[in-house]
Formats: C-alpha cells, structure tokens, sequence
C-alpha cells in the first residue's frame, strides 16, 4: 500500500481536530478519560501547531485515504532538551492497522526530521509499546534505547530514544 505523509496547513484544522478525536477515544482505554457531555474528545493543544515554529503535523494517506497523522514539537519533555524531536501524537485509522501504513509513516516522519528522537508510550499501551519497539527496532538497526520514565501525574511510561540521520534508516520505507 503506498503510504504518503505530507505536512498538514492551518486549513487541515477541522480535519485533525476530527482525527483528534477518533486518537482521544482510542487512548482513553489506557486513560481512563470520558467526552465531553457533548460526546466529544478535544485537543486544545491544536492551534499551536499553527502558532509555534518548533511543532508540526502531518497527514497520513495510505492509497488516496486519509490514514492519521503525526504531530511533532521541538524540546524533550523528559530531559529539557531544546534539541529533541517529541512525537507529541501519532495516529494511524483502525481500518489501515496492521498493513504497514503506520510503519511506512514513521519511517518518513524520522527521515524528513533528522536529528535526536523521542517516542514516549504509557506503561499501560502494550500494544503502542511493541509497535514502536518494532518501527524503531528497523529503522535504526537496532540503534536505540528505551528509558523508564514517571510523569509528573505518577503515570508511568517507557521513552524510546535515537537519533536519525535523514534518510529512511534500515526499513524499507522509501524517503520523501
């Protein structure tokens, strides 16, 4: 399947927002979070994607459908780092899993951004934690490290780190 990401404009707003929801709905199994009374998931985060230089969004299609999206930002949560690249979210449809679309993505998103990465999972996301333990464990060859991290609210995740060098490292993804 032939996978496309492409840097998302102030006009794909709604479109994410949409998309947004779809991610809340799904991450609140390992949240335990509730919609709004209007049924709804927000993100208000969103406009700052627009506003501030060192965060970005992407679209994903897998064919000619709209797949998910990735949402970066500039500065590791974990360390301070100013120079670390945070995949703040990362959202592939229920209807495209396990087709390689999420992979084929992640690989073009770590080689359209070279630098140091980080990719942090909930303790709790079994499924996320294989899942990027795979894509990176291909991408980089084996090159990386995963960390224990506690937030601040006590919730427990594991942060995968390394570092891309452009490129679509060792997988099979072609680079944009």
């Amino acid at each position: 399947m032939d996978v496309a990401l492409a840097r998302a404009s102030e006009s794909d707003q709604v479109t994410l927002a949409n998309l947004l929801h779809l991610y809340a709905h799904d991450f609140s199994e390992f949240l335990g979070t509730t919609p709004s009374e209007q049924g709804w998931f927000s993100y208000p985060r969103l406009p700052l994607y627009w506003r501030d230089p060192g965060r970005a969004a992407f679209l994903i299609r897998a064919g000619n459908a709209l797949a998910g999206f990735a949402l970066t930002s500039r500065g590791s949560l974990v360390t301070g780092d100013p120079e670390v690249h945070d995949l703040a979210e990362f959202f592939v449809v229920r209807g495209v899993r396990r087709h390689g679309v999420g992979r084929a993505a992640a690989h073009r998103l770590f080689g359209e951004m070279p630098g140091v990465w980080e990719v942090r999972v909930i303790e709790s996301n079994r499924p996320a934690q294989q899942f990027w333990r795979r894509v990176i464990e291909q991408y980089t060859a084996g090159s990386f490290k995963v960390d224990p991290w506690i937030r601040d609210d006590g919730s427990a995740w594991h942060v995968f780190r390394f570092t891309s060098s452009g490129g679509a490292g060792s997988g099979d993804a072609p680079a944009l």
